[in-house]
């Protein structure tokens, strides 16, 4: 109930904005990219007790956003992603490869700072971020695990940090740091405790009209 409210609200608020974007001009825009994600927190070593943790999880992002505009140097800029975090273990003996994966609807707002150079602008940004949970799979040697309870907590929040480049009013490249705050793990009481988060980089194109 609570995620289907959570998925309410952030539609209601996206045809806000496309409302509002439409009547006073605001840049409208298209970005999609690559992630890499893996498991962070003060008690992932506890996970590494089972095996190492060896890489994370590849994966894209795309979406929507909106840049509103404040001057030649400063944007304020929600985005609607798609996004796929999770983190493999790796026994170390090649045993097993255990896989958890979460995807997201992640909602962030964004402080874009610009230099405002002829042509090409490097600007770098921050801000918080909250994140829906669509769907998550657990994988074993490559085969679907059936879950009969849920791992993953249903919403994640964090901050994102990063740098890029605009291209004129069009189009941007940027690199990002998602840094998770929320302890993600729900599956049980004596693991749901663990200070285990997401943490994803990810490198986006985007496209603005």
């Amino acid at each position: 109930m609570k995620k289907s409210l959570s998925l309410l609200l952030a539609a209601i608020f996206l045809f806000f904005l496309i409302s509002v974007s439409s009547e006073a001009g605001v840049r409208f825009g298209l970005k999609a990219g690559a992630n890499t994600a893996k498991f962070i927190g003060s008690d992932v070593n506890l996970i590494e007790e089972a095996g190492t943790l060896t890489s994370g999880k590849y994966g894209l992002v795309g979406g929507i956003f909106f840049a509103f505009d404040l001057g030649k140097v400063i944007t304020i800029q929600p985005e609607f992603l798609y996004t796929m975090k999770g983190s493999t273990i790796e026994d170390p003996t090649g045993t097993y490869t255990e896989k958890l994966y979460g995807d997201y609807l992640e909602i962030p707002l964004l402080l874009k700072l610009r230099l405002p150079t002829p042509i090409i602008q490097p600007v770098i940004f921050a801000g918080p971020a909250v994140g829906f949970k669509l769907k998550e799979k657990l994988q074993l040697n490559g085969e679907d695990i059936p879950l009969q309870e849920k791992i993953l907590k249903n919403n994640d929040y964090g901050a994102i940090f990063g740098a890029g480049l605009d291209f004129g009013r069009h189009l941007s490249i940027d690199v990002r740091y998602s840094l998770g705050l929320q302890k993600i793990i729900e599956a049980a009481d004596d693991l749901s405790q663990l200070d285990v988060k997401n943490g994803v980089w990810s490198a986006t194109i985007g496209i603005a009209f």
